[in-house]
């Protein structure tokens, strides 16, 4: 393709026009007189904070805070908002989460947002889960998951962390129906799985 002679001239571009570097701005830091909150007040603030969430009173959180008594140290600190202390090898330990948000995707799983004491965090439901007979109905807002060993996906350009939940990570499943048995028998696929207070 030939270009006119005066191709410069067509553009009607300044040199003013263009600017040769971005402009860059100070960001004042903000300054902590107060110090680091030590764990214990952390924890307390965790505690106290959840008694005015009504996602933390509702039945289902309750009897899930029953059923793990001996573990409520993930139940009071929550694992989501610092993930990254808590992944170990991509996994992490436990997870005791309720769903907030649910939408089926194309390939037959469900996306959800979960909600721990600490924050929310989006994860993907596996399909075969979903179509176990245990857990088919379950899988609603409102519903408390008890997990373990979950695997961890961070995509590096995004930062963002997702879980990846499938039918072994399941240990619990507490479903905001009141109708469900409260003797012990709701829904689980994997009775036999202790979680352990101290992670190896």
């Amino acid at each position: 393709m030939n270009s006119p002679p005066n191709w410069e001239e067509l553009l009607d571009i300044d040199d003013s026009d263009l600017r040769l570097s971005t402009k860059t701005t100070d960001i004042p830091e903000a300054v902590n007189d107060g110090g680091v909150m030590e764990t214990q007040e952390y924890i307390w603030k965790v505690v106290h904070d959840v008694g005015e969430d009504s996602d933390f009173n509702s039945g289902p959180w309750v009897r899930a805070v029953d059923y793990m008594k001996p573990e409520e140290d993930c139940l009071m600190v929550g694992y989501f908002a610092d993930v990254k202390k808590f992944i170990k090898k991509g996994n992490l330990d436990k997870v005791v989460a309720i769903i907030k948000s649910c939408t089926p995707n194309v390939l037959g799983d469900l996306t959800v947002t979960l909600k721990d004491v600490s924050g929310l965090m989006s994860g993907t439901i596996h399909h075969k889960v979903l179509n176990d007979e245990r857990f088919e109905k379950k899988m609603v807002v409102g519903t408390v998951l008890i997990l373990h060993n979950v695997s961890v996906f961070s995509p590096k350009q995004s930062g963002n962390h997702y879980l990846n939940i499938t039918i072994r990570n399941i240990v619990k499943v507490f479903p905001p129906d009141d109708t469900v048995p409260d003797n012990g028998s709701d829904v689980g696929s994997n009775e036999s799985v202790k979680l352990s207070k101290t992670s190896p």
